[in-house]
């Protein structure tokens, strides 16, 4: 059984869907963004998730969906905890909460892809560990606490500090975006949650040894600690052109280096290490070429509704929570986002 090309679903049948999605804001217009958060709410996903690289700003456009959908999640996936501080971030969480009537979170932190950090923002990814780590606890600390003060810190030091508002009435969980084992501890250590990405058994397995390394460190239950992950999916498993955007997304993230230990643990090593090399020379539709039919089923969502459902499946049974990621045709980008959130939507109702 295939999906419907155009993605027609019954809305019906597809509600508390226990999943979310996401776009990278760059994608599309403002008015059609706030039509596919919009339709997220109606097929019942839990969660509409945000990424912000060179796109448009998340909060801003947070706050304007928090106005234009009534239930859905309103979540980060993520944002980098370079580019703002501790208390930036903290009120931005503040505002969208109470904007959305307490619908905001997960929110979701993260060093920022390396290209996007040096290019774009000219800054470092210096000591992301203790980056992370401090920006956990002082924002969880100023959304929490009538006063709050952060001696000890090394890059922020906030005295005895409050936000206008006062803290809020619920617990925002954080969230920590972890690709390596060093940040999956952190995220054992100090959030509620970690982000991944290319969630296989071979990298999960390593995730829950991290975090529950994390979690005894600091004397929690690994068991509270959640495990979401982007997933990516493609349009049309028999369409060429959707093939290639679906192997020029896993190229891109070959570009990246810190992908290269999940490849290798998955067995795909070698291969990744040959697309970066092609990608470092701007051969993009080279290195998209050079990802095999075997390494796009392994990290991603490729095949029919079968194929899709089998997936959710074992992403259930393990805990896991996946935020839908389409990668869309370059001549078809608005509406392969619609298709793909309604063929997962009916992929996940069963």
């Amino acid at each position: 059984m295939g999906f419907n090309r155009r993605g027609e679903h019954n809305r019906e049948k597809a509600m508390n869907l226990d999943m979310g999605v996401m776009l990278h804001t760059g994608d599309m217009p403002y008015e059609d963004i706030i039509r596919y958060a919009q339709e997220a709410e109606a097929l019942g996903y839990h969660g509409f998730w945000l990424t912000e690289e060179s796109g448009k700003e998340a909060f801003s456009l947070l706050g304007v969906l928090a106005r234009e959908t009534r239930r859905i999640a309103l979540c980060t996936g993520v944002v980098n905890f370079y580019s703002r501080s501790p208390t930036a971030l903290a009120m931005a969480a503040r505002s969208i909460h109470d904007l959305s009537h307490g619908r905001f979170g997960p929110f979701g932190l993260g060093t920022g892809g390396i290209g996007f950090m040096l290019r774009g923002h000219g800054v470092a990814i210096d000591r992301p560990l203790g980056r992370a780590r401090e920006t956990v606890e002082i924002v969880r600390g100023l959304l929490s606490e009538k006063r709050f003060s952060y001696p000890h810190g090394k890059w922020f030091r906030p005295q005895d500090f409050h936000l206008r508002e006062g803290p809020i009435d619920r617990k925002i969980p954080i969230y920590l975006a972890a690709l390596g084992e060093p940040m999956a501890e952190m995220a054992g250590k100090v959030a509620d949650g970690m982000i991944a990405n290319w969630l296989v058994p071979e990298s999960l397995a390593m995730y829950r040894r991290q975090l529950q390394k994390g979690a005894a460190y600091a004397k929690r239950d690994p068991s509270e600690i959640a495990i979401s992950t982007l997933t990516m999916v493609t349009i049309d498993h028999t369409d060429a052109e959707a093939i290639h955007a679906q192997k020029r997304g896993l190229a891109f993230y070959c570009a990246s280096p810190h992908y290269h230990p999940i490849a290798e643990i998955a067995g795909f090593g070698k291969q990744a290490r040959k697309v970066y090399e092609i990608w470092q020379t701007g051969d993009f539709r080279g290195a998209a070429e050079a990802i095999s039919d075997e390494f796009m089923r392994k990290f991603t969502i490729t095949g029919d509704l079968e194929t899709a459902r089998r997936h959710f499946k074992w992403m259930k049974a393990e805990g896991c929570y996946p935020i839908i990621y389409p990668l869309p045709r370059h001549s078809n980008i608005v509406e392969d986002h619609f298709i793909a959130m309604r063929n997962m939507a009916q992929a996940a109702t069963w």
